[in-house]
């Protein structure tokens, strides 16, 4: 516009300045013979204008802006992050938010059994597998090899004196793991139970938290091992084992004392606990209604607890930092017990202690938001989420919920720009409503990479930083492109315009 305006004045000056000389000054007078002339000479003004005009835009613009994506795209490739979308390159320069989830991304994802709860004994180290009762043994044993994916499996290390190499879910190579050190064989279990002989299996979902087993005996009666989230499951237990490897009954008192005196000193440490139970089904009873999960996973016996340690990445804390003083406020989303998520999330730098932020499940973020009609309200998400720091058992709705109330929100003056991790399935949705959307290139489902804007290769924490400074990358090279373009522009327009208006040239 400025460059319209300067062309016009130019113009509109030469115009002027010929017709006050011509007809004015020198006194010709206006004869038709003259006019091919004259429109010569308004041809010629007019083509200064242009010219005026041409000179203020600057036509380097687009490309500045193509080469600058362009550049910072391959940087973030060579950083782990594989670009999907274009535009989420610059959109990651003005991120505000990062909602993260806490297993492989803050995490090293290297899952490892280090305290035990088992047959009424609490172990703050690994068991002698002597002093476990052999019948408790046995089952805790059966159930680890068949409640496990048989994709699962620990292999011997790449390198002599490297670490054995974790396939499949973490979680329960670490179950595994903690077979091997039983000095127990999980393999020789799955020999003897081949995956084609499994009578039913749970598969693990974000609702129930839990995953099991059901294995028919040759006597017609049924046995189903159950894992998963310890304070879930363990409310439908009705037994637990002692130390004499008999089970005795399991109130909701007993119930209370062990989350306090086991699950609870576990998740202060930020260790994940995993609730490991089995139930027996007598062929006398009849053939159960294997379509009634509620009622099926009911009357469990708990075998144990393990506290399962996944190691903060050492880059972590100084990469949350840096995003704490680019003023990007990061949150942990994670489907883990409240204090073990409290935990990671001091250990990672998150929160500090003495900090007045909140931490809280999924259960309560959904009852403080929603109305007697059960109906989501913005204005209840606009008084947690300016301070909400850790969501822990969360589900994938929860995360989605979250992500669209802070994009939603007017409590800022500027509209928060939010970044999304993810790796599930069920993740796709959060993925799409966020501003930009990554997903995990090596934990992450084909469902969560086709709804991401960006895949972490390296599902680290650390590589969205990095996307971060790439993307204020581009901003920052158009900036430093428009002033050099400006100041060239405004040089050449003065001169163009002084010498059309002094020279008429």
């Amino acid at each position: 516009s400025s460059g319209l305006f300067m062309s016009s004045i130019t113009v509109v000056i030469l115009i002027t300045r010929f017709l006050i000389d011509t007809f004015w000054i020198q006194g010709v007078t206006w004869t038709s013979e003259c006019v091919p002339v004259y429109v010569q000479f308004f041809v010629k003004f007019f083509i200064i204008g242009v010219t005026v005009l041409v000179v203020a835009v600057p036509e380097g613009l687009p490309l500045a802006v193509t080469i600058s994506l362009a550049y910072s795209v391959k940087k973030m490739m060579k950083d782990n992050n594989l670009v999907r979308h274009l535009d989420a390159c610059e959109t990651m320069g003005n991120a505000t938010a990062i909602c993260s989830d806490k297993t492989g991304t803050l995490t090293m994802n290297r899952m490892t059994v280090v305290q035990a709860y088992v047959a009424g004994q609490y172990y703050k180290r690994l068991p002698d597998p002597k002093d476990i009762p052999a019948s408790a043994m046995d089952l805790l044993i059966q159930g680890i090899g068949v409640n496990c994916a048989y994709t699962t499996k620990i292999m011997p290390p790449e390198k002599e004196g490297g670490l054995p190499r974790q396939i499949g879910n973490k979680t329960e190579c670490a179950l595994l793991g903690f077979s091997l050190d039983l000095n127990r064989d999980y393999q020789a279990v799955r020999t003897e139970i081949p995956e084609e002989k499994l009578f039913k299996v749970y598969t693990f979902n974000s609702v129930r938290k839990s995953m099991s087993t059901v294995l028919k005996n040759h006597d017609g009666s049924y046995r189903m091992f159950s894992k998963g989230a310890s304070e879930i499951l363990l409310r439908k237990c009705c037994k637990i084992l002692t130390t004499t490897g008999t089970a005795k009954p399991f109130k909701s008192h007993n119930r209370e004392d062990l989350v306090k005196q086991v699950i609870e000193p576990m998740a202060s440490q930020g260790l994940r606990t995993i609730c490991l139970a089995y139930r027996d089904f007598s062929a006398a009873e009849g053939e159960p209604d294997w379509e009634d999960e509620v009622h099926i996973l009911t009357g469990l016996t708990c075998l144990g607890v393990v506290g399962i340690e996944d190691p903060v990445r050492l880059e972590v804390p100084d990469a949350i930092r840096k995003c704490q003083r680019a003023g990007i406020t990061v949150r942990m989303v994670t489907g883990d017990n409240i204090d073990t998520a409290r935990a990671i999330a001091t250990k990672c730098g998150i929160i500090q202690p003495g900090d007045d932020f909140l931490c809280m499940e999924g259960k309560e973020f959904n009852r403080r938001i929603r109305n007697e009609q059960g109906e989501i309200e913005q204005e209840r998400i606009d008084k947690i989420w300016p301070k909400l720091r850790v969501l822990a058992r969360s589900s994938p709705t929860d995360k989605h919920t979250l992500v669209k109330g802070i994009i939603d929100s007017t409590v800022l003056e500027k509209r928060q720009v939010v970044a999304v991790t993810g790796d599930g399935t069920n993740d796709g949705p959060a993925l799409k409503k966020a501003d930009v959307g990554f997903a995990m290139g090596i934990a992450g489902t084909d469902v969560a990479k086709e709804a991401s804007d960006i895949i972490l290769t390296d599902d680290n924490f650390s590589s969205i930083v990095k996307a971060v400074m790439w993307g204020r990358n581009v901003y920052d090279s158009i900036s430093k492109f428009l002033q050099f373009q400006l100041t060239v522009n405004v040089v050449a327009v003065t001169v163009a315009f002084t010498g059309a208006c002094i020279t008429q040239v």
